[in-house]
């Protein structure tokens, strides 16, 4: 037996393959993805899936054509690496942090450990549905719990549906599509009262764009050893949605719990780009900014229409068209846009991701125009 074939044998063996072979069977791509991909049409404008139009950084790319002669080598050398650097700078050790690919497949572990084969699952209605989706396809139960009236996660309304069956409760924050944000007071009070009767997974996956990372994210309650997870990715400041890479931070019993139920690795060029990335501080105070002069600019025109929407602490903008969103939609497509899907029960409201500083007068113009048709 080669070595190869042994430690495939006992990677697969660690993993649980069986439950993970169950658990998955007939599960297909999640909507959040299929749904937000604009079919073929290379030339629209893709403002539907929050993506960063202005990454990877230069150094990040760097990264990647130094590394591709070694293409051919499994990375071993850069997973550790990126856990130390992310243990560094969040002020924990690298055992409390797991590499994953992308933050989505830290939802999809967590779902199955914790929220899975007849275990319930508490989330928000609407918000980011790959968690819940893997969670019901794997045995579990959603409890969904609609948002309060500002659109915001109804954090008593949540910890009431609580049971002796509950295994995970999952915010995402700022929440996807809503682009709001729980305070975060209010949020440690919640992992405070709740973490000890369920798992609690907070999906920072935009924490790098909110006005105070630091005082915002919830890593702090993992120092305190509290039963959370937290996941972030390099998918939105980074600008390597395509690249997928992402981690999750928690104590360190958890992530190794989590990590015998990986069920995929990074690529080394996602990886040494992410290093790269990560310490690029310059790169992600330029992709903040540029968010941030996008985001100015498609609120002012609401106001300028006198379209309701929320406050965003994220890449996107979510408002009130006053129309069915159908129709708005197809106006866009049009004009050569591509917006976000539907998000019951909002079906007016639209989810707009920003694009470049340069290409928002295009969106901008033909939101105009929609209602100056209507």
């Amino acid at each position: 037996m080669t070595a190869i074939t042994a430690s495939r044998r006992d990677m697969f063996r660690t993993a649980g393959t069986a439950f993970v072979g169950a658990a998955l069977a007939g599960v297909s791509a999640p909507r959040a993805f299929a749904q937000n991909m604009p079919a073929g049409g290379g030339d629209l404008l893709r403002l539907s899936a929050n993506e960063n139009p202005y990454g990877p950084a230069e150094s990040a790319k760097q990264a990647m054509m130094a590394a591709m002669s070694e293409g051919w080598k499994y990375a071993s050398s850069e997973m550790p690496m990126l856990a130390k650097l992310i243990a560094e700078r969040e002020g924990v050790s690298p055992e409390n942090v797991l590499i994953t690919e992308g933050s989505a497949e830290v939802l999809r572990i967590t779902s199955m450990l914790y929220g899975s084969r007849g275990a319930e699952m508490i989330a928000a209605r609407p918000t980011f549905e790959q968690g819940p989706d893997y969670a019901e396809k794997s045995g579990g139960e959603v409890v969904w719990v609609d948002l309060d009236k500002n659109m915001v996660h109804d954090l008593a309304g949540m910890e009431g549906r609580i049971t002796n069956k509950t295994g995970l409760v999952y915010i995402c924050n700022p929440n996807n599509p809503t682009a709001t944000m729980v305070p975060a007071k209010d949020l440690r009070a919640f992992i405070g009262a709740v973490s000890p009767r369920a798992m609690v997974l907070v999906d920072e996956a935009y924490i790098d764009l909110v006005d105070d990372p630091a005082a915002t994210a919830m890593v702090d309650q993992v120092r305190a050893g509290k039963n959370v997870i937290i996941a972030r990715t390099f998918s939105k400041i980074h600008g390597m949605a395509g690249l997928r890479l992402g981690f999750a931070i928690a104590r360190p019993d958890i992530i190794k719990r989590m990590g015998e139920m990986r069920m995929s690795l990074p690529n080394k060029m996602g990886l040494v780009a992410g290093v790269a990335s990560y310490q690029d501080k310059e790169f992600m105070a330029m992709s903040r900014k540029l968010v941030r002069e996008c985001l100015t600019m498609t609120m002012k025109a609401c106001d300028e229409l006198g379209l309701k929407y929320t406050k965003s602490q994220a890449n996107f903008v979510m408002f009130d068209t006053g129309k069915p969103l159908r129709e708005f939609s197809a106006f866009m497509r049009g004009k050569g846009i591509a917006v976000g899907r539907p998000f019951p029960p909002y079906d007016t409201w639209a989810r707009v991701s920003m694009g470049k500083v340069e290409q928002m007068p295009q969106f901008l113009d033909a939101m105009r125009a929609f209602y100056k048709k209507a």
